[in-house]
Order: structure tokens, then C-alpha cells, then sequence
């Protein structure tokens, strides 16, 4: 994320818009820009008289006016007025009043449009803001950036972790940046400085179990243990709500995935890069392709193909989940 990262910066200098429209499905950037601004921006003398922020709706037609009228006034205590609009898309149909606001902005005053959702790059409100200020698209980071992500973060906190409890977070929060936030601020406040966090201080402090986890279950299908993997997935079907059935096949589908890559890759070397993963986990691939060849691996797509569908009902009655978790493994170790 280098540019949020830049965009960041660039606030933390005192480098300041007059109008920054975020959009895109993640709401940790967006949230995380817009505090930087406001912490930037206001201080606690001016917060009630130089910073507004509204939730926009579509029942409201007088928001957008209301808008105007804040942005074209002078700031009474601070250097800059701010106001942030929360769903913006429900402001206005064609955003008139606020372009033609932009086309003469007031230079005292900050306007952040957040959006929800995408917008259209075609519209005028788009490039208007493009022009006079910052357009920022907060996208969702994908599963196999998880890691990396953690990584980034933990340098920048600064925090010490073992590869093994990264994965262990990201196996449990998926990409919910909110959720890794949240749980690396707890390992951060709990934990010793320049001291490694193992997973055995993982689990203690945010109760993220090494032992039942998502990262232990490919370990043990990795390893060739059939009554360890059992086991497990008897112990995660028991609670669905923390151990998703439709997680926990797509995380077996990217584990075997990664070894059939692991398989067409020339010089192995190159693994770790191309594979998007640290170093440290490359001798478990590697010990995992041994076990599972080419060939019996396009066997096992076959059976997480037919595990997805069962776990959404396509086909197939998706009721019972350990039933279809404990067919999937017995074919797994079976397809020898």
C-alpha cells in the first residue's frame, strides 16, 4: 500500500487538501486516513466550532446545502475548518453544488466525501477532485497479502513477531485489517520491547490457539497425519462460528495450491517469492511436495471442488459439517 502509505505522510507533514474523496470496500484505510486528517486538523478548542461531520441520507435533501454553507465559512478557532461527509453517495445525485464549490474552493477549509463503495471514474465529481485535491480508492487487501500485511505493521509499531504467530493471526483474522489492528495493539501493550512473540504468548494474550488453527490443520495434512487432522477438524466443527466450514476449505484449496505452484517452479530458489510466502514455512512446501505429487494433488481439487459445493448447498444438503469435513480429509489421505 504504497500510496497510503505516502498519503499518510504527506498528513503527518502537514501536507493538507481541500478535498479528499475516499472510496472502495475497506473501510480500515479510509477510517485510519481520515482520523489522521482530523487529528491533524482539529485539537480540542476548535472541535466545536471549526469541525462538522455528517451521515449523509437520501431523505435529507437539505445535506448537501448544509455542506456549502460549512465549507464557504472561515474557521473561528483553528487555521481550517473540516468536515468530513460519511456516505456520500447519499449527498447528491449529480454533486452540482459541490463542484461548483471545488471549482472555487475555500482554502480555509478541509471537505472529506467518503464513499462506501467504488465510484465512477467517469464522473465529474471524480475528476474535479482529482484536480484540486486527493482521490484515494481503499481496497481490500486479498488473503494471500495477509501475511506480508502483518509484517509491514509489525515493523512500523514496532513489534517482534515469530513467523509462526503471524500466520496464526492471519489464519484466525483473515484480511480484517480492523481485527489485526486491534489484536497487534493488545500483543503490543502485553509484551516486552524487542522481546519475540511466539505463539504459546499469542495464545495467552489474544487467545489465538496454536494447537486448533486453520495454519496447524495444512501442517498436519502437510505432515501425512491422518489421525492429528481428523482430530482437528472434529474440534473446528464444533464451532462453526470461529472456524468457518467455508474457510476452512478455501485454506486447504491455497495450501494445496501453493504445492502444485510449488511443483512447476524451476529453480527452486525462487519459491519463497513467487509463492508470496516468508522463507521460514518454504521446507514445509517442499517437505509437502513429497508427499503430495502433481498428480495427486489435481485429484484433491477434485475433492475440495466437491466440499465447497456441499458447504453452500449446491448439490448437495450443507447441514452437517463435520460430515463433510471429515469426507474431505479421509479422500485427501486416501488419494494415494
Amino acid at each position: 500500500m504504497t500510496e497510503y502509505n505516502k498519503l499518510i505522510d504527506d498528513i503527518n507533514k502537514g501536507i493538507i487538501l481541500p478535498i479528499y474523496l475516499i472510496h472502495g470496500e475497506e473501510s480500515f484505510f479510509s477510517d485510519k486516513i481520515i482520523k489522521h486528517i482530523t487529528d491533524r486538523i482539529i485539537d480540542e478548542s476548535s472541535v466545536d466550532f471549526d469541525f462538522k461531520k455528517i451521515y449523509s441520507k437520501k431523505s435529507d435533501e437539505n445535506q448537501e446545502n448544509e455542506v456549502i454553507d460549512f465549507v464557504k465559512r472561515f474557521p473561528l478557532i483553528g487555521d481550517y475548518n473540516l468536515i468530513i461527509v460519511k456516505d456520500s453517495k447519499n449527498l447528491s445525485n449529480d454533486f452540482k453544488n459541490i463542484i461548483s464549490y471545488l471549482e472555487n474552493f475555500n482554502p480555509k477549509t478541509i471537505l472529506i466525501l467518503s464513499f462506501n463503495g467504488p465510484v465512477d471514474k467517469r464522473k465529474k465529481i471524480y475528476k474535479v477532485s482529482t484536480k484540486q485535491g486527493i482521490v484515494f480508492e481503499s481496497k481490500k487487501i486479498y488473503e494471500n497479502q495477509v501475511y506480508s500485511w502483518i509484517e509491514e505493521q509489525c515493523k512500523k509499531i514496532p513489534l517482534n513477531l515469530h513467523p509462526n504467530s503471524i500466520k496464526i493471526i492471519s489464519d484466525f483474522t483473515g484480511n480484517d485489517l480492523s481485527q489485526i489492528d486491534n489484536e497487534l495493539n493488545k500483543l503490543k501493550l502485553n509484551s516486552k520491547e524487542n522481546e519475540i512473540i511466539r505463539p504459546d504468548e499469542v495464545e495467552s494474550i489474544i487467545g489465538f490457539s496454536k494447537q486448533y488453527n486453520f495454519f496447524e490443520l495444512t501442517k498436519l495434512i502437510g505432515k501425512d497425519n491422518f489421525e492429528k487432522a481428523i482430530e482437528l477438524v472434529t474440534y473446528m466443527s464444533k464451532n462453526s462460528k470461529k472456524y468457518p466450514l467455508v474457510l476452512i476449505i478455501a485454506t486447504v484449496y491455497s495450501f494445496f495450491n501453493k504445492i502444485f505452484i510449488y511443483h512447476s517452479i524451476e529453480n527452486k530458489k525462487e519459491a519463497s517469492k513467487i509463492l508470496a510466502i516468508n522463507p521460514y514455512f518454504i521446507d514445509e512446501y517442499k517437505q509437502a511436495s513429497l508427499v503430495y505429487p502433481m498428480k495427486r494433488v489435481s485429484k484433491i481439487f477434485e475433492f475440495l471442488l466437491e466440499a465447497d459445493k456441499r458447504s453452500k448447498g449446491i448439490d448437495f444438503d450443507n447441514n452437517d459439517n463435520l460430515s463433510i469435513l471429515e469426507d474431505l480429509i479421509y479422500k485427501i489421505f486416501k488419494s494415494k
